[in-house]
């Protein structure tokens, strides 16, 4: 069984991470809604991620204009888990945000091939890694933890996004989503759409840059509401 948010704890805002890195600031990229389904830059299946031996080096901006980088961080830690997802072709248990009737949603190339498909990481955004989805019991290993950027919805239609927490299973192979962050509803046309432009875990609570309907661009932060993982703005 995946471990479980202890009940009732709420930790403020925190700018350490372990014992080393002062800001916990692990990339995140987004794209606009609607961009053609891009490359995360998975691994291949089964292949590990090439991992840093110093420091991460800061993120080059993204091709798409509208993207901002935010990617940077402590020093280089030996590579977990849940960084060797091939999220294009991932398979996340209790992801309700996509609409589906069964309790896992199984991506291939990005979506998940509805009608009103839901897409993971749209127009080339990246996951974030932190440790921030608390694990239960207090005293089990501590692993590291996704956020991921899935948009629900045509690109001619309406569409909304959400930036997803995903936890492995204690049996280190399937990944479960937690309640998510969601985006603005559309407008009422379905023209306009509320992005994340860029997005990052610090401490245990999460921060973006967000596009509105108008075409404002406003900081938002999140914090955990109750033990069982729900988000409120702050």
């Amino acid at each position: 069984m995946r471990g479980k948010l202890i009940s009732g704890v709420v930790l403020t805002l925190t700018f350490v991470t372990g014992c080393t890195s002062s800001v916990d600031r692990v990339g995140g990229e987004a794209a606009p809604a609607g961009s053609p389904a891009g490359s995360a830059s998975p691994s291949s299946p089964g292949a590990p991620a090439p991992t840093s031996s110093g420091p991460s080096a800061p993120a080059t901006r993204s091709s798409s204009p509208e993207a901002a980088a935010t990617r940077t961080s402590g020093p280089a830690t030996q590579e977990s888990e849940i960084r060797r997802t091939n999220w294009p072709n991932a398979v996340i248990r209790d992801l309700e945000f996509c609409g589906e009737s069964d309790d896992s949603v199984s991506f291939r190339n990005g979506s998940n091939g509805l009608d009103v498909p839901c897409r993971i990481l749209p127009g080339g955004a990246r996951p974030v890694y932190a440790d921030f989805v608390t694990e239960e019991p207090a005293n089990a290993p501590k692993t590291e933890d996704a956020l991921v950027l899935v948009e629900l919805g045509n690109p001619d239609a309406s569409r909304r996004q959400a930036l997803v927490p995903v936890q492995l299973a204690d049996n280190g192979r399937n990944r479960y989503a937690w309640p998510v962050i969601l985006g603005d509803d559309p407008s009422p046309a379905g023209d306009r759409v509320m992005t994340f432009v860029s997005y990052r875990v610090v401490g245990q609570n999460v921060e973006a840059t967000v596009r509105k309907l108008d075409g404002n661009t406003e900081t938002r932060r999140w914090r955990k509401a109750d033990g069982s993982g729900n988000w409120e703005r702050y």
